[in-house]
């Protein structure tokens, strides 16, 4: 959705483009709508995909900063136990 491009994507996920495409697909079939629809060099989502992507972008970057946290050091704790 932010890449524009299945070969970007599958950079920024550490994927083959290949497989990123066949990821696509199997969206394609799950849901039963094209998602990605090409527009000269770039992709372009669906309107369905734009909908999905609307309820599930806020919860993947929460999901995202929460494992890209840095590391809990006990030591630099200054939550009180009560």
């Amino acid at each position: 959705m932010t890449e524009g491009s299945i070969t970007r994507a599958a950079d920024r996920l550490g994927m083959t483009q290949p497989a990123v495409s066949n990821v696509v697909s199997r969206m394609r079939t799950v849901w039963k709508d094209p998602v990605f629809v090409k527009r000269g060099r770039q992709v372009e989502p669906t309107s369905y995909a734009l909908s999905l992507w609307d309820q599930v972008r806020s919860p993947l970057f929460e999901l995202s900063s929460a494992v890209n946290s840095s590391r809990f050091d006990p030591r630099e704790s200054r939550r009180i136990r009560q």
